[in-house]
């Protein structure tokens, strides 16, 4: 499991002073104002974007506002309160200058970098799906002048709209010109992920991407914070349980008020906020914990808000966009007077989807139901390669290897098709509908890789789910996929690893096509 440094608030509890609401808010009536440059604005146009990467209705951006609470709520919050009170003069730190992230948003002509492992714990073994062909470090569109957040942690997030993926890294250098980090992770399918890493893969230690709780600077620009929030503190439960979206634990408290990783706290929706005398800043986070509340991601030295941090802009442009949103008052004292005992606890795994979502999960399978002949093939459109884990998509071909061109016959199961893409998780492919009612294909692993591999076919249009095709393993026969398509100008071709990493993982889309 990741460990965490504490968090080192330099200045001492003496020194915090808090503001006025009144006077705060005049401290940042507006913060617009100083970013002026072309260069300052091509900069933060990189940063996170408001609301953060995940869609609405995922783990991250899921109204809790109403939701019931846990049975033993008063005793979480209590032991949340009382952590927080034990650190710093009960002042939770506002992480924007060290343990945060920065963010890049890049586009499609950033250039893409092999990241090394520099395996900063001391493992024996190198983990299976890290580097090589489809590994989590392998070809990442970092920025040529990005630059890690401060701390030990040294975090980076690079999310790519145009390919629909999220990385993040841990512990990350460069050095005379070549990345290297300790570990971290990818997220594909941004749009409809959940927001946490497969595998024991993400750069946090519940395996919650950063990004999806982070504070960002465009949020506080826009006067809204659009999402949950991470929230850490210094001793969640026991490593040995965690609540929904979390992913695993570093914790060790095992009393009957422990909070585990991936709990859900919201702040009670009756509390009047704006009469709270807060920062205006903590008031967004406040407003933001009523409708969407904070999820227990990590351990830390102190309770702590995760936000974006400022080392990018600085490094660009010299100018730290938080002086302007935070006005007068210290990083360390945003968080003042914030009311942590009038929290409430949701019960364990609030939000899980009762039917699993994402890579190598077990869904299951859509039922298929009888299809019309094939009016058009899919691998006849103008269709629009966003991804393949290995090599390039083919065109009626098998995968392959990684020249253009190097596939075989599409075969599945002793089966040979004509038409269709041999494509590599993970792999995502953009198809246009054109008029259509029904989109139906034969999936499985393909001959070339016998009894390796595992993945899952998934048909999506935006972020909501079409067809799933269950957990498709090498040398089984094809099964056949059907997705009602009326009304829908597009639809995303997903395949994703089946949670045992990549390797082997050829699939093809056979016969795919579409029906009147």
């Amino acid at each position: 499991m990741l460990r965490r440094l504490p968090v080192a608030l330099t200045l001492a509890t003496s020194a915090v002073v808090a503001l006025s609401a009144s006077a705060a808010t005049s401290a940042i009536a507006a913060p617009a104002a100083s970013v002026t440059s072309t260069t300052e604005s091509a900069v933060l146009a990189r940063t996170m974007p408001a609301g953060g990467v995940f869609s609405q209705g995922t783990a991250w951006r899921l109204d809790v506002s109403k939701a019931p609470k846990n049975a033993n709520s008063a005793a979480m919050v209590k032991n949340v309160a009382a952590q927080t009170a034990a650190q710093y003069g009960g002042v939770a730190a506002f992480n924007a200058y060290q343990y945060s992230t920065s963010v890049y948003t890049v586009s499609s002509s950033t250039p893409k970098v092999d990241v090394k492992w520099n395996n900063c714990q001391g493992k024996s073994w190198t983990p299976a799906g890290l580097l090589g062909p489809g590994g989590q470090f392998t070809q990442v569109p970092i920025p040529v002048d990005a630059v890690p957040a401060k701390g030990s942690d040294s975090q980076l997030t690079i999310y790519s709209p145009s390919t629909d993926q999220l990385w993040e890294f841990w512990v990350t250098k460069k050095v005379d010109g070549v990345w290297s980090a300790c570990w971290g992770g990818r997220i594909d399918g941004v749009s409809y992920s959940q927001g946490y890493f497969q595998d024991g893969f993400g750069a946090s230690a519940s395996g919650l991407a950063v990004a999806g709780g982070t504070v960002g600077i465009k949020d506080v620009q826009s006067g809204a914070i659009d999402h949950a929030l991470a929230l850490h503190i210094p001793t969640p439960g026991t490593w040995k349980e965690f609540s929904y979206p979390a992913q695993r634990s570093d914790g060790y408290d095992t009393s009957a008020a422990r909070v585990p990783e991936g709990t859900r706290l919201r702040l009670d929706p009756s509390i009047d906020v704006d009469s709270l005398a807060l920062h205006p800043v903590a008031k967004m986070i406040a407003k933001a914990a009523q409708k969407y509340g904070f999820i227990v991601t990590d351990k830390a030295g102190c309770t702590a808000v995760v936000a974006e941090s400022p080392a990018a802009a600085i490094a660009a442009t010299g100018v730290d966009p938080w002086k302007a949103l935070l006005g007068s008052t210290p990083s360390y004292s945003v968080m003042k007077n914030f009311p942590w005992d009038k929290l409430q606890a949701l019960p364990k795994d609030y939000g899980k989807p009762s039917a699993p979502t994402g890579a190598g999960d077990g869904a299951t399978p859509t039922p298929t139901t009888t299809v019309g002949p094939i009016s058009k093939y899919a691998s006849d459109t103008a269709y629009r390669v966003l991804r393949n884990g290995w090599g390039p998509v083919e065109k009626d071909r098998s995968n392959g290897e990684q020249a253009a061109g190097d596939g075989k016959a599409l075969k599945v199961g002793g089966t040979t098709y004509a038409k269709g893409f041999g494509v590599h998780a993970s792999s995502e492919i953009v198809v246009p509908v054109n008029g259509a009612k029904t989109f139906s294909s034969k999936v499985g692993l393909d001959a070339e890789v016998g009894t390796r591999g595992s993945v899952q076919f998934q048909v999506w249009n935006g972020g909501k789910k079409l067809a799933d095709s269950g957990l498709v393993r090498g040398g089984e026969a094809a099964r056949t996929i059907v997705a009602d398509v009326s009304g829908v100008s597009e639809i995303r071709l997903v395949v994703t690893d089946g949670g045992n990493g990549v390797s082997g993982d050829h699939a093809d889309w056979a016969n795919a096509g579409f029906s009147s």
